[in-house]
């Protein structure tokens, strides 16, 4: 663990720029954002630590955090658990505008490309003084095929924050009491050589609601690639009343700039600007476990080869927010390479370095 923690990089990526919200009986507001987010893997734990504000008049001004953690089951390697808290404050004008305090835990298998995941969480929102809770359970899905990836999941709420309904433009959500809203949600993302898009939609039904309510929500995004550090990131369309979060229903667009800043890493300045480590870890029952990370953008093609595969390329798997692949190797030298968009093979940047006759770069494992 310390020897991972030692060579994994460090992410800091900071977004700033505008949006236009409008609020369910409300008018339009401007609003200034700025998000930064931290973020640090090693060999089993990821940790996120995230916080972002949108300066605006009355309640449409926010300022949120998250600490997330991520741990690997050693023996179970399909297996992760990840969790955390987050929090939200209302109204920046007003110190009294109340707030927001979540906590969360999630349990995901994963399947090479795909994978599922339950989780539940709980929250309490302050308005005027007053405590209201809800929680929230969900369960879903994932897949990838090529470029394209989609999350299907199902998302069921019991809230007593009548306030957050009960602000709609729709009279006849007003809540008697607790209510539940359960929604399902689709998500289809496509990538390109320097385009992300990606599709949301979202269903919902209710009950507890002086009429039950069935209501829907859409929004696209996309992110355009500048260069490997830097994107221009655009959304809109509308977003249903959460609960959990005590967000309001609302339409909104907006316009950022993200910028990535890795830690200042030989194994980050390596390999034409981009990352790529590779870390051993002795099995008990004989050879290594090999895991090779990739600093990429999402939507590159990353791959590795070497004698494990027969040196036939294997299509690395996006996990987080960098290309990962693990394999077991068996005792004695192995060698390993890696190559984005099918450019050069090279060796990883914390291996060994050797060639072939016909010029190749591969990075030298001796397995004990």
């Amino acid at each position: 663990m310390k020897v991972a923690a030692a060579q994994a990089p460090d992410e800091i990526r900071v977004e700033a720029g505008a949006a236009q919200v409008r609020q369910a009986g409300n008018r339009t507001r401007s609003a200034a954002l700025l998000g930064v987010t931290w973020r640090r893997t090693e060999a089993r734990f990821a940790t996120t630590v995230s916080g972002s504000v949108t300066a605006a008049h009355d309640s449409t001004g926010t300022a949120q955090g998250l600490l997330a953690l991520r741990y690997q089951l050693p023996r179970l390697p399909k297996w992760r658990v990840e969790g955390g808290v987050a929090g939200a404050m209302f109204g920046l004008n007003a110190l009294t505008g109340g707030g927001n305090g979540a906590t969360f835990v999630r349990v995901q298998r994963g399947n090479g490309p795909g994978g599922m995941w339950a989780g539940t969480a709980g929250s309490i929102t302050n308005r005027s003084g007053h405590n209201m809770q809800s929680s929230t359970f969900d369960v879903g899905a994932w897949g990838e095929y090529r470029r394209t990836s989609a999350t299907l999941a199902a998302v069921s709420t019991r809230s007593r924050d009548a306030d957050l309904l009960a602000a709609s433009s729709l009279p006849s959500r007003r809540p008697v009491g607790a209510y539940t809203v359960r929604d399902a949600t689709l998500t289809v993302q496509q990538t390109f050589a320097a385009l992300d898009l990606a599709a949301i939609g979202t269903i919902r039904s209710g009950e507890g609601i002086a009429t039950k309510v069935n209501d829907r929500s859409f929004m696209l995004a996309a992110a355009f690639y500048l260069s490997p550090v830097m994107a221009l990131t655009v959304s809109g369309g509308r977003q249903l009343a959460d609960p959990l979060r005590a967000l309001p229903d609302a339409r909104f667009v907006s316009a950022s700039v993200r910028l990535l800043l890795l830690r200042r890493d030989p194994a980050v300045l390596q390999i034409d600007r981009y990352g790529a480590i590779a870390l051993t870890r002795r099995d008990p029952e004989g050879g290594a476990t090999l895991t090779i990370r990739v600093l990429a953008n999402s939507a590159a093609r990353v791959e590795a080869y070497g004698t494990f595969s027969g040196w036939q390329p294997v299509r690395m798997n996006w996990v987080l927010d960098a290309w990962e692949l693990q394999v077991h190797l068996p005792p004695g030298p192995q060698r390993v390479a890696v190559r984005i968009n099918g450019s050069q093979w090279r060796a990883p940047a914390n291996l060994t370095k050797v060639t072939d006759e016909f010029g190749g770069e591969a990075g030298l494992v001796v397995v004990p």
